[in-house]
């Protein structure tokens, strides 16, 4: 199915197409217009995204803070959520991974020493700043060895008429009534009470198939200072 085949479906949904009826070229370009606002749009929602994306880059001895978007010094669509941020030390054998703990906007403002340095980051700190947002690192990393790690949801893409759709199960449905309901303004059409059930029931299963595990976090105030607490076990570790 392509942009144009989802946007066809989508005006037959609201009877403004007959069953053997193409939209005309501005129909098409008007209903591709109102596809990428629902895409936007849904950019704001991370369970409509449904992969993270892992994406490394080199740390700078002594710098502290990177930009991150397109043309940034992380080089991906600037994400507005991010799921964990990490770093590596590339002079071990295998490449170690190790994780920081990421602060809030009280918890950076707190820092009295902002330009403190270490070998080794300790935390780090993602601004949503725009167009590029910035990760900032605390305490600054000296090591010439490092690698930054950032893992951060995909949104589904804005696309052009010939843009093939290939996304999870539960996406057809989803893109094709969400999009016939926005059109139907358009169109002055009153959508149908099933239509607009469909296209809530839609999202709704999207939105529960992209719900991740995820380790619950512990303020350090309440972990034991002694050993760790092991899961699997009745007792500490």
């Amino acid at each position: 199915m392509t942009a144009l085949d989802l946007i066809t479906a989508a005006m037959k949904r609201i009877g403004v197409l007959d069953a053997s009826e193409a939209p005309t070229g501005q129909e098409a370009n008007d209903g591709l217009e109102r596809l990428n606002d629902l895409i936007d749009g849904w950019g704001t929602e991370r369970l409509t995204m449904y992969t993270s994306l892992r994406t490394t880059w080199p740390l700078v001895s002594g710098q502290a803070a990177y930009t991150v978007g397109a043309g940034g010094d992380v080089n991906i669509a600037r994400p507005i959520y991010v799921d964990d941020l990490q770093f590596i030390d590339t002079s071990q054998t295998p490449d170690l991974e190790m994780p920081l703990g990421l602060l809030t906007v009280d918890a950076y403002a707190a820092i009295p020493q902002k330009a403190q340095t270490s070998t080794y980051p300790s935390f780090a700190y993602y601004n949503l700043t725009y167009p590029l947002a910035t990760i900032t690192f605390w305490m600054v990393p000296t090591s010439t060895t490092l690698e930054g790690v950032i893992y951060a949801p995909v949104a589904v893409s804005e696309m052009a008429l010939s843009t093939t759709i290939s996304l999870p199960p539960g996406y057809r449905r989803f893109l094709r009534d969400n999009l016939a309901v926005e059109l139907s303004s358009e169109y002055s059409v009153d959508p149908a009470p099933s239509l607009i059930q469909s296209a809530i029931d839609s999202k709704a299963d999207v939105k529960r198939a992209n719900i991740r595990l995820m380790d619950l976090s512990v303020d350090a105030m309440w972990k034991p200072r002694h050993g760790q607490y092991n899961i699997f076990s009745d007792t500490g570790a």
